[in-house]
């Protein structure tokens, strides 16, 4: 019982200290005001990356049992590969023949779009547990290592084309692109799939079953806190500003379960960062379009 509430507690706490960390240093420091200056957002991945290292050395714990290992990398690259793919076509799909509208000039508080991306997320959940329900490993073997990076480097060289080829500014594409596949594909993934969800699975065991896949409560909390994180964005406590977008937390906690799972079915947390890298870049290339 005191193992589960240390846990717990350990997990809440380092939530609040990583968000108000990497907020203090984008608010009070030069380099983040640079950040805020050019568009771009490294300091939340950064944080999370040095915390999530940090603690599991410090704490001598596993990083194998953590997610954070490279063992059976190339299928788990391919595997995130695959989902990437799905999802952007699945998404691409869903723009082009539905009438579903994006409010851009409120992304964060937009219900209709923000609950369109939620049921996407539980969509492309339940078919990631289903397709895999079969396999052990989950991962896919892709043929060799440079073949895997060439794929990779392919989807991110695409919006990039995209933005040259619509006169729009390369250099803040590409920097745009480092921060997502940094921040939110080696970040997010580290510290919510690889920490969060590792440390709450360690207390609590994964005694629930689906399909072949194992899981526990950690799958929950860290899916939960993902959303909380992302309903944050639109709140400054430094100004005293506390406008929740509640809409955009739904949405990433669905996209949470998702991420979430591969951890699971994986063992690592190498393909959530592949496929949430690469979806996150491939998000922005209808605002590419849309300026042309």
């Amino acid at each position: 019982m005191m193992e589960r509430l240390a846990a717990i507690v350990e997990v809440f706490f380092a939530f609040a200290f990583v968000h108000v960390t990497y907020r203090a240093l984008k608010y009070f420091t030069p380099l983040g005001k640079w950040e805020g200056a050019v568009g771009v957002n490294f300091t939340p991945g950064v944080v999370m990356i040095v915390f999530t290292v940090g603690v599991l050395f410090l704490c001598g714990r596993d990083f194998e049992a953590y997610g954070l290992t490279l063992r059976h990398w190339r299928g788990n690259m391919n595997l995130g590969l695959f989902w990437a793919i799905a999802m952007i076509a699945l998404a691409g799909m869903g723009l082009a023949f539905t009438r579903i509208h994006f409010d851009a000039s409120h992304p964060h508080n937009d219900m209709t779009g923000r609950l369109a991306g939620a049921v996407f997320g539980l969509v492309v959940t339940i078919l990631l547990v289903f397709l895999l329900r079969k396999q052990r490993g989950a991962t896919i073997d892709g043929g060799s290592s440079g073949l895997v990076w060439l794929r990779v480097f392919a989807l991110l060289a695409l919006p990039l084309a995209v933005a040259a080829h619509y006169h729009r500014p390369v250099l803040k594409e590409f920097l745009a692109e480092t921060w997502l596949v940094l921040g939110a594909g080696c970040g997010e993934e580290l510290f919510y799939r690889g920490y969060i969800q590792s440390r709450i699975n360690e207390a609590f065991g994964r005694p629930f079953h689906l399909m072949g896949m194992d899981f526990g409560i950690g799958l929950v909390v860290s899916s939960l806190l993902f959303g909380f994180l992302h309903a944050l964005n639109s709140v400054d406590y430094f100004r005293g500003q506390y406008n929740f977008a509640w809409w955009y937390g739904v949405q990433s906690c669905f996209m949470g379960l998702f991420y979430g799972c591969l951890r699971e079915k994986t063992g690592s947390v190498v393909a959530g960062a592949v496929a949430h890298g690469l979806t996150d870049v491939w998000a922005g290339v209808p605002g590419l379009l849309s300026k042309s």
